[in-house]
């Protein structure tokens, strides 16, 4: 009779909650409560990727540095053009054109106070 346990468990729950119609609501109603919120969580986090992945305007664009600058390992000087491969709000990655140690993670903030990048990308999902 080892294979009974759970049968015998799930009748004596359901003798003391008031028999098999009472327990199957309470289940039905306890699992709803669970659900229901982590669905509504669920949604919540979709609609924030959905937000989030906003098409980066400038990507595949080559930009020209108008002046030198220094950022996280990168050295870029007035004259190297460099293509933005990515972006995600201020964060950019760039590929400085003829450099073997690209690409890299710069600023929007950076780029704008080195080149011609555009004021306007980037955070304009924000």
């Amino acid at each position: 009779m080892g294979n009974l346990g759970a049968y015998q468990a799930m009748t004596a729950i359901a003798k003391k909650v008031g028999g098999p119609i009472v327990l199957g609501a309470m289940t039905f109603v306890s699992g709803y409560v669970v659900i229901r919120p982590v669905e509504a969580g669920a949604k919540k986090v979709a609609r924030a990727i959905k937000k989030r992945s906003v098409p980066c305007a400038t990507k595949g664009q080559v930009f020209r540095a108008t002046s030198d600058g220094d950022h996280s390992g990168l050295k870029i000087r007035a004259g190297d053009a460099y293509r933005v491969l990515e972006c995600d709000g201020d964060a950019i990655l760039i590929e400085v054109l003829g450099d073997h140690g690209s690409p890299y993670f710069v600023s929007s903030t950076f780029l704008r106070s080195v080149s011609d990048f555009p004021q306007d990308d980037a955070e304009g999902s924000e």
